[in-house]
């Protein structure tokens, strides 16, 4: 991998492919819900949609026709500190569709009719997520435990703060976030590096250093009990635990507890609960990092009637979780992970967004060949420290979204399992 820093704080990287016949380019920007307010909540997801809908010298339809005829995919998505946009095209297309990406982002119509045009896509887009059980689950526990801070926000907004945004909006989120110090280019695949290197300098060079560089709050975690009560036929529950932001000693023992406890079809929740119990079509459970901090996750969708039968086998697994884990269990558990980072880096999209997301939140990339040598070195007593550690269901907080129960009986499901 080359690395570049241009005079005004950019970063871009190349990550060439020779073996490869076309190339992708992406554009991180360090502006997401974590950085909005009630007021304009929602705007860095908006900002995501309107880039599309005309640049200063391409409408929306020549955007979408022109990388049409090179053939050329072009998307973009939000996250909670971030935004990707990115386009992959032919190698002797790259750079004609590096050039409308850039213009897009860089040069955004703004135009008021498109402004409007495109809060009712967005506003359908919440209701499409408000339909889901999942959805609402996991924006319900990240408001709950992250309250009182930034990232409770969610990223689409609400209706009535994406009905507040004004062209006004847009200019002032930009300015403030759309800068050289918060933004990272990388190109990886096929494509000639000094024609790329210069369309790259011809939009972003001339962009001014602010003085905005990323900072991060730490985060906090409230325990607590949420229930929602919604007509869903399924019930989505979630179980959390305090846990590690995205750069942390114990990030490799955690994700290896993590396929043990439930990722995969092996995993002792999906064994139990789902193959023997016949309670859940699937759960799951996983980590969700952030700079600051993060939370560790037990996650299920499920018919009401289930859900407390559930509830207790999850928790009694939980509660046996850090004393019984087998050497054999670890040994599994490091061929996952190890196969699906080598599996996940052989896609060149994949390999490319990893490098993006660490150079603009950490900035910094490790290498694959470090972080393999690190999880084989995880050991069955550090696997045991931190399950016993993290996974304590006296810290526990709890999300329940649907035909949701008492709280006290789920206060009581939970507890029970400390006795």
């Amino acid at each position: 991998m080359k690395l570049i820093k241009l005079k005004n704080g950019l970063t871009l990287f190349l990550e060439k492919k020779s073996d490869l016949r076309s190339a992708t380019v992406g554009v991180w920007v360090a502006s997401g819900s974590r950085d909005e307010n009630k007021n304009n909540n929602g705007i860095s997801h908006f900002i995501e949609h309107i880039v599309f809908k005309g640049s200063k010298k391409r409408t929306a339809f020549e955007i979408a026709q022109g990388m049409d005829c090179l053939g050329a995919a072009v998307n973009a998505y939000t996250t909670k500190e971030f935004t990707f946009f990115y386009t992959r095209a032919l190698d002797y297309h790259i750079e004609e569709a590096a050039d409308i990406l850039f213009d897009m982002v860089c040069n955004p119509r703004l135009d008021e009719n498109d402004i409007e045009t495109e809060k009712g896509v967005i506003l359908e887009e919440i209701a499409m997520c408000e339909d889901d059980p999942a959805d609402v689950c996991y924006e319900k526990n990240e408001s709950a435990l992250f309250s009182g801070c930034s990232l409770s926000l969610e990223i689409l907004g609400t209706p009535e703060s994406v009905k507040r945004i004004k062209r006004e909006t847009f200019v002032e989120q930009m300015k403030k976030f759309y800068v050289p110090e918060r933004t990272v280019i990388g190109i990886g695949g096929s494509f000639d590096e000094e024609k790329m290197v210069n369309k790259v300098r011809e939009y972003f060079a001339p962009l001014k250093n602010t003085g905005n560089p990323l900072s991060f709050e730490n985060l906090p975690f409230s325990r607590t009990v949420t229930l929602e009560k919604r007509p869903f036929e399924q019930t989505h529950l979630m179980l959390s635990f305090p846990g590690i932001p995205l750069e942390h000693k114990d990030l490799f023992p955690l994700q290896l507890c993590m396929f043990i406890l439930g990722t995969g079809n092996s995993s002792r929740l999906n064994q139990r609960i789902r193959e023997q119990l016949g309670l859940v079509y699937s759960v799951d459970s996983f980590l969700a990092r952030y700079n600051g901090g993060g939370y560790i996750a037990v996650s299920m969708s499920l018919s009401p009637s289930k859900q407390k039968k559930a509830l207790e086998e999850t928790c009694r697994i939980l509660r046996s979780f850090p004393e019984s884990i087998s050497e054999k269990e670890l040994s599994v558990a490091k061929e996952k992970l190890i196969s699906s980072l080598i599996m996940s880096r052989e896609q060149p999209h994949s390999k490319l967004s990893s490098i993006g997301q660490g150079l603009l939140l950490l900035s910094k990339f490790v290498d694959d060949d470090e972080i393999i040598e690190r999880i084989k070195a995880v050991t069955p007593e550090q696997l045991k420290s931190v399950a016993k550690g993290y996974l304590d269901l006296g810290k526990a907080s709890f999300t329940a979204v649907g035909k949701v129960l008492r709280k006290s009986e789920y206060e009581n499901i939970i507890n029970l399992t400390d006795e």
